[in-house]
């Protein structure tokens, strides 16, 4: 069975999934039988303007301005958009400098004008990602980093036993909303930015991981799993920082900062991405589900893990993945991002020379 097909399966499996939780399939049939399938309908566009609606904008800013604690609700939601289109314009500008810079670091006769075309389009997306996260992550600590559900392993005094103490009726910090808004927002455009750009072989693998992630944020600040998620945000947002400047300079003369980055991405990958995330993520929420069990269904609650672990999977054959281009870097002496699998672009290339010769 190829890659591909794998994570095909995987998010057909993981749309169906979440389709039926939000529109479970026995209420489907049954609304269809009684004849209020429109009018339930017509209930969900109208929740969907209630929560993303500019009505109550300048009272929602204000609370987040003078309260230092607040509860999430609903209505909040009009922030992530908010977020993405700001990030979008951002990443818009820095996208006219980085095509700039780019053209200069990554040379031009080294490969063909379509594959050096894909990797200053790549560059382009680790330029900003590079930025991007560099920011959020010190962002995303100094808002954690006093709470008392912030890890000791990440350099918090806190325990994971606090996350749901209070459940469900727990106010979080102003400043972790504004970390939760910003990093959906990203996401948002992310997943824009995947499904309009060119079908490369790494799609369906990252369109997979974006998914997880953006079902899993709106689903934790729906639910009032703010306290986890900023966690399993964090995590992740540190080792985008190093992964983004590897893949930056991976195709450019500065191999040493390629190395370094990819050295402590390694490192920090492993720690964070599989033994922080487990140990104080999943485990954490599975251990805890008594304490929320009257509020979530079990069904909920699986197709939640379903989602966790389907992100930590990613996240490990990743890992595995950037073993491999560590063995090729001492064997060979040659650095190159196989995470995008542009090789295989190439090799078709090649294969077609061939045949035409």
């Amino acid at each position: 069975m190829k890659l591909d097909t794998i994570f095909k399966i995987l998010l057909l499996i993981t749309i169906i999934f979440t389709t039926h939780q939000i529109w479970p399939l026995y209420e489907l049939i049954k609304q269809i039988s009684n004849g209020t399938v429109l009018f339930c309908i017509k209930e969900e566009f109208h929740k969907l303007y209630i929560f993303f609606c500019l009505y109550n904008l300048k009272e929602d800013i204000e609370i987040f301005s003078t309260n230092t604690n607040v509860a999430p609700k609903p209505r909040y939601f009009v922030f992530f958009v908010l977020s993405g289109f700001v990030t979008y314009i951002v990443k818009f500008i820095l996208n006219k400098i980085s095509t700039r810079i780019g053209e200069r670091l990554i040379p031009k006769r080294k490969w063909s004008p379509y594959i050096r075309g894909i990797k200053l389009g790549r560059f382009n997306v680790m330029f900003f990602n590079l930025i991007y996260f560099s920011l959020i992550s010190v962002f995303g600590f100094i808002s954690l980093k006093d709470q008392v559900y912030f890890p000791a392993e990440m350099g918090g005094q806190g325990e994971t036993s606090a996350y749901f103490l209070g459940y469900p009726n727990q106010k979080i910090s102003n400043l972790i909303h504004i970390y939760y808004f910003m990093n959906g927002g990203y996401l948002l455009t992310s997943v824009c930015s995947l499904l309009k750009s060119e079908k490369l072989p790494d799609f369906y693998e990252n369109f997979l991981q974006h998914f997880c992630a953006m079902i899993l944020v709106y689903f934790s600040y729906s639910h009032n799993f703010i306290k986890v998620g900023a966690i399993i945000m964090l995590c992740h947002d540190i080792c985008e920082v190093f992964s983004s400047a590897c893949r930056v300079f991976v195709d450019t003369r500065y191999k040493f900062i390629t190395v370094s980055s990819f050295c402590i991405l390694f490192l920090s990958w492993g720690y964070l991405r599989l033994y922080i995330f487990a140990k104080n993520c999943i485990l954490p929420i599975h251990k805890n589900y008594n304490m929320f069990s009257s509020l979530i269904r079990v069904e909920t609650f699986i197709w939640l893990i379903f989602l966790l672990l389907v992100i930590l999977l990613m996240n490990v054959y990743w890992f595995v993945l950037m073993g491999k281009m560590f063995i090729h870097f001492v064997t060979s002496g040659k650095t190159e991002d196989i995470l995008t699998r542009v090789t295989e672009i190439e090799e078709k290339e090649r294969n077609i020379e061939m045949k035409n010769k």
